[in-house]
């Protein structure tokens, strides 16, 4: 595993889940295991953006399961809250979209995410991991300066994560699924770690 981070740090116990592209949804519902974005921590965030482009067409690879688990996540009182954010990236893209169906935003669901962390994860105590595929993902969060404790895992590394929690008995078997119906999703197997800067104690 392929951990970056200016010096050695713990790992989040519970953090909020974020997942900034579309990657990762799909890949997880291909391999049924959506589940699992519950059982690491405490809530699970997309923007807007990250379920218009997972549904935006339910004869996709894993649309209809994402729709599935949305659907589940975002009725009051689940026990596998989704929390699906609005983000002036979204609302652009509608607006665009209503003026041209044909209309393409590329990169929109990574910058709608990294909007909402400026705006609500730097107001808050929260920790954070986020699982991505799309490799700009580390670099786009650390150029904006977010101010949080956040770990960064693609998700082949989310997996072994997860294996470590002993939730699942094999990140390996896990991954296997996936690239079976998926071969060109990420198979880097990454971690990038940020903290806060905190005062130093004078």
């Amino acid at each position: 595993m392929q951990t970056v981070s200016e010096e050695p740090q713990a790992q989040i116990e519970r953090p909020d889940v974020i997942v900034p592209d579309t990657g990762p949804l799909i890949h997880l519902a291909q391999a049924k295991a959506l589940h699992l974005l519950h059982e690491v921590g405490g809530r699970v965030v997309v923007t807007d953006m990250v379920a218009l482009e997972a549904t935006a067409s339910l004869d996709k690879p894993g649309a209809q399961e994402i729709q599935a688990w949305l659907d589940v996540g975002l009725i009051p009182g689940s026990n596998a809250p989704v929390s699906v954010e609005t983000t002036d990236v979204g609302r652009a893209f509608l607006t665009a979209r209503r003026a041209d169906p044909a209309f393409r935003w590329r990169g929109a669901g990574e910058l709608s995410i990294v909007g909402w962390l400026r705006d609500e994860v730097d107001q808050s105590s929260n920790a954070v991991l986020i699982v991505y595929e799309n490799g700009r993902v580390p670099r786009m969060i650390g150029d904006y300066g977010v101010s949080a404790d956040i770990d960064i895992l693609t998700t082949r590394a989310f997996l072994e994560f997860v294996e470590r929690r002993g939730i699942i008995p094999s990140a390996e078997a896990y991954w296997q699924r996936i690239v079976a119906v998926a071969p060109t999703a990420n198979p880097d197997d990454a971690v990038t770690m940020h903290r806060r800067r905190r005062p130093s104690a004078h």
